[in-house]
């Protein structure tokens, strides 16, 4: 192998492996201020899912993330650091979707209300909800600081761009599975998809919340089967209801 050839060779490998390290699963670090809305849920000192933030008092997350005692940070970004801009809160009151169905994961949707209300700042603000269910952005983002796609748990909060997949494709890779209240969102090219660690966090489209993680295939980041979501849009009613009845 001629020495051209070689450095080929090498940048080639290189540019592999960066991809490789490329997560949420093959997402990127994230901006440090673009993602104020969200919520890292923590059970017993260890990361269970993410959440969104919709209101001073409340977050939105899916319905299977429901443990006791459950810890709310807001304002993270570096899981291992304590963060001055960060807040930290117990919740007082975990309400799941009465539809919910953990066998089909149907109605995935739970609202947490929090002991004490966030204080809004630069990486402390809540994210408007998606009430069109036509509306059909080209590109949307997913977050988290779930498993990447060495395996391992990244410290910085991971984005990886994706885009809407129409219901009929989402159905044939998943016959007889996707209800009306699921979306599912995906990226042929690289598997770019939410994991496990991720559950609960935001599908965000056009600057406003379309879905939360719920389930897909394992293992993450199949180019031919889409990441399934809550579909946000349906439960305007519902959450604002929830949050004035609370």
């Amino acid at each position: 192998m001629g020495m051209k050839t070689l450095i080929v060779a090498l940048v080639l490998m290189a540019a592999a492996w960066a991809e490789e390290q490329n997560k949420v699963l093959h997402g990127g670090p994230c901006e440090q201020t673009s993602h104020p809305y969200q919520a890292a849920l923590y059970m017993s000192g260890h990361l269970l899912c993410g959440g969104v933030l919709i209101h001073p008092l409340w977050v939105l997350t899916a319905a299977h993330c429901k443990k006791p005692n459950l810890q709310v940070y807001l304002g993270k970004h570096n899981l291992q650091q304590r963060e001055s801009f960060q807040e930290q809160s117990s919740v007082v009151r975990a309400v799941v979707h009465p539809g919910y169905n953990a066998a089909t994961h149907d109605q995935d949707i739970m609202l947490l209300r929090l002991a004490r209300p966030a204080r809004f700042s630069e990486r402390i603000q809540p994210l408007p909800l998606e009430e069109d269910c036509w509306a059909n952005h080209a590109s949307c983002h997913i977050l988290g600081w779930g498993k990447t796609a060495d395996g391992g748990f990244p410290n910085t909060i991971q984005c990886a761009y994706i885009h809407l997949v129409s219901r009929e494709e989402c159905e044939r890779a998943y016959p007889n599975q996707i209800t009306q209240n699921m979306v599912c969102a995906g990226d042929e090219k690289y598997g770019k998809d939410s994991c496990q660690g991720d559950s609960g966090g935001p599908l965000v489209c056009g600057d406003r919340l379309r879905g939360l993680v719920s389930w897909g295939n394992v293992p993450c980041g199949s180019k031919e089967k889409p990441g399934v979501y809550t579909d946000v849009c349906r439960y305007g009613r519902w959450i604002r209801k929830t949050i004035q009845g609370n």
